[in-house]
């Protein structure tokens, strides 16, 4: 809540030196004549206000800075006689309107030598005690038919006369962007303008008085019945506080409250005047009381955003838009510069984005994630506009305890109907849509796809149904061979898996390896298939012996980086019973050549028991002939991009000269090299003419179940190398 009136706050050296513009005053002083239209003479008026300028800018400088004393200039404002003729309502009510516009321009802060974000708060701050100081005047007007009419007693009491008179004079803020209501001392709606009658749907004015509370939020209502309570005691006779109302339609608007003790001729307490504003943005830049953690505990939060989502999806609003915002690298600028800079920049955050806002709704939902709700929006596009509205805020560097704070936010869209669904969905929409924004690197915003939402849902469910999966034997492994190319003859099969799902049927890696990987199901994955694997060629070489091919299976970076992923290889070709030259293990060249140490001992470990290593998709990394002359492998895959360029007989030279120097530097380095994607007769030819060892791929046969293998291995003996 905001402090009350008279609450004293420090300055800054920019107000302090900051001079008053004269000339700009004056031009200020004669716009501000045009607008009011006086009934005095033109230069009388434009004398009168300059006087009120320069009164307003002294208590905007004064220091302590006194809110309050403004309120003195809003009474004598009615009291000076500038504004129209007393019996036109309507035209006094627009002149108010557009004196309170101007006052409220960047202009007139310059004018008046004011300047930064405190200068900006103390206007905001002086302009609502203005504003109320004038209701007060003209309330004085009243009090005699007001006393008359004992608006004190019950409302049973008050006749048709009295609550005419009042009405009579609240038509002077017809044209107001502020409500204005007359209470009883007990705190029942005697009156109120046109535009708060609107607001809460008062209904008929001869209806019984409700009780103002009755358009409270329940979490608001101890302290404004408290502070209603003080003020009716006179202690103090203005309290000020910023509240929900909550509408009878359900809707919920964040407002301003100025509530005023009146008094009779005889000096008793008669009646309170209120006047309500729900312009959002002053909400949130205007001067705070208390610390900083206690204004952050303040701000709009998670729970009113569930509040306001829940009452618009029960009724009233048709559509609704959700801006979600996330801070990026704000932990990072708490890691540099502070907690207390931290907080003191949220704040700085919410202020810039309440404004940015607009007449939209905006809350801080987490600690540095903010939410900004809008009712009844054209469409996407119209909530796009507030988001993009909400990045440009943050663009200019903050300015917090000395330090130049350059922020950006990771915005999340989602727009919908109201009318069917439930918040939770349209929440987790932008939420997810954050998400999305955030891993674009920051600073972006993203709109809300089903389509890809739906598609990562189903990722989702596959990654969460690994381990499952693992359990239920729902993974199999099929075996490519790997075929010599000088004799034809079968030398090793690679393993490779697909998942049988109960309700996709069979799936191929391309879509669960990579979630696997970012997940850690790899880890348990690539044990099985290692187990599976190893067991499977155990079998080929108790059957055929020294033909037996070798089993070749890739080994994930995640696994590789297991502290027991050696101790697991060698157990499994313990259980099994499988040699350990008969098993060949594919890892890539980036997932070797980014440890300097840990892998390569593990494999170096794994070479002196005797398995096979082989570096698999070569030629796609940033290997060098020094690092890869201490890897401890035996065999180069290259990888099937150049292999695809000799698919034809006019086939790419340059994939041929890349070929050959590659299989020429391995065999010179004592590796073995394999060439994968071999789909032509053509590729095979030429690779064999490249003195490459080894094919693989659907020439020389797609995959196959394990018991297939011992077959093709006797069919290929003493077979033409190069047929099918």
């Amino acid at each position: 809540m905001s402090a009350p009136r008279g609450l004293a706050t420090s300055g800054t050296a920019a107000m302090r030196e900051g001079r008053i513009d004269s000339a700009a005053v004056r031009l200020l002083a004669q716009r501000w004549a045009v607008d009011v239209k006086p009934p005095l003479a033109r230069a009388a008026v434009v004398r009168r206000l300059v006087t009120v300028l320069r009164r307003l800018a002294s208590v905007l400088r004064a220091e302590p800075f006194q809110a309050g004393a403004a309120r003195e200039i809003g009474t004598d404002l009615l009291a000076a006689g500038l504004f129209a003729d007393p019996g036109d309502g309507a035209a006094r009510g627009a002149a108010l309107a557009s004196s309170l516009r101007l006052l409220r321009a960047d202009a007139t802060l310059g004018a008046l030598g004011i300047s930064g974000p405190e200068g900006a708060g103390r206007m905001q701050a002086a302009l609502d005690e203005l504003a109320a100081g004038f209701a007060s005047g003209f309330m004085v007007g009243a009090r005699s038919v007001v006393a008359a009419g004992s608006l004190q007693a019950a409302p049973s009491a008050v006749t048709v006369p009295v609550q005419a008179a009042v009405d009579t004079r609240l038509t002077v803020y017809d044209q107001v962007p502020l409500g204005i209501a007359v209470l009883t001392l007990d705190g029942r709606v005697l009156a109120a303008n046109p535009d708060l009658t609107a607001f809460l749907q008062l209904g008929d004015s001869h209806a019984e008085p409700r009780p103002f509370t009755d358009f409270v939020h329940a979490d608001d209502l101890p302290e404004v019945v408290e502070r209603y309570g003080r003020l009716i005691q006179a202690d103090p006779d203005t309290q000020r506080m910023d509240a929900r109302l909550v509408r009878p339609d359900g809707v919920i608007v964040w407002v301003r409250i100025l509530a005023s003790l009146a008094r009779d001729p005889l000096g008793e307490p008669s009646h309170v005047i209120v006047v309500i504003e729900d312009e959002p943005e002053r909400l949130w830049s205007r001067p705070q009381e208390g610390t900083v953690a206690e204004q952050l505990a303040r701000l709009p939060g998670a729970s009113l955003t569930e509040d306001w989502l829940e009452r618009a999806f029960a009724g009233g609003i048709a559509r609704v838009g959700i801006c979600a915002l996330d801070l990026d690298g704000f932990f990072a600028i708490v890691d540099a510069h502070g907690a207390a800079v931290g907080d003191r920049l949220l704040l700085a955050v919410a202020g810039r984005l309440r404004y940015a806002a607009g007449e939209h709704l905006a809350t801080r939902t987490g600690g540095d994630e903010f939410t900004v709700l809008i009712a009844e929006p054209e469409d996407v596009a119209a909530v796009c506009r507030v988001a993009d509205r909400l990045q440009s805020a943050l663009a200019v560097p903050f300015q917090i305890d000395g330090h130049e704070i350059v922020v950006s936010a990771s915005i999340g869209v989602a727009e919908g109907p109201a009318t069917h669904g439930c918040p939770r969905e349209i929440r987790r929409a932008a939420d997810t849509a954050r998400s999305w924004a955030t891993a674009l690197g920051g600073g972006h915003r993203v709109v809300f796809d089903p389509r890809r939402d739906a598609g990562e849902a189903a990722r989702y469910a596959l990654v969460s149904g690994m381990p499952g999966a693992i359990a239920n034997g729902e993974f199999r492994l099929v075996y490519q061979p790997l075929v010599s190319l000088p004799d034809g003859k079968v030398r090793g099969a690679e393993a490779l898996v697909r998942w049988q799902h109960p309700q996709e049927g069979l799936i191929g890696p391309g879509r669960f390896i990579g979630l696997a990987e970012q997940s850690g199901a790899i880890v348990a994955l690539g044990r099985w298939v290692l187990d599976a694997a190893c067991e499977q060629a155990a079998g080929w070489w108790r059957e055929l012996g020294e033909d037996a091919p070798f089993v070749s299976v890739n080994v994930s970076p995640v696994q590789l980086a297991e502290a027991r992923w050696v101790d697991e290889v060698i157990e499994a070709l313990r259980v099994t019973g499988l040699p350990p030259r008969q098993l060949q293990l594919e890892i890539t060249e980036q997932a070797v050549l980014g440890d300097g140490t840990a892998v390569t001992e593990g494999l170096s470990a794994l070479r002196a028991a005797g398995v096979r290593l082989a570096l698999d998709d070569f030629g796609t990394g940033w290997s060098s002939l020094a690092w890869l002359r201490r890897l401890p492998v035996h065999a180069l895959k290259i990888d099937g991009t150049f292999v695809d360029g000799l698919r034809h007989a006019d086939a790419d030279t340059a994939d041929s000269a890349i070929i050959g120097a590659l299989v020429e530097m391995a065999h010179a380095l004592g590796l073995e090299v394999t060439a994968e994607w071999v789909e032509t007769g053509v590729q095979a030819e030429r690779l064999s003419a490249l003195a490459c060892d080894l094919g693989q791929g659907r020439w020389f046969g797609d995959a196959g179940p394990g018991d297939w293998v011992p077959g093709l291995v006797r069919r290929r003996m003493g077979f033409d190398p190069l047929a099918l």
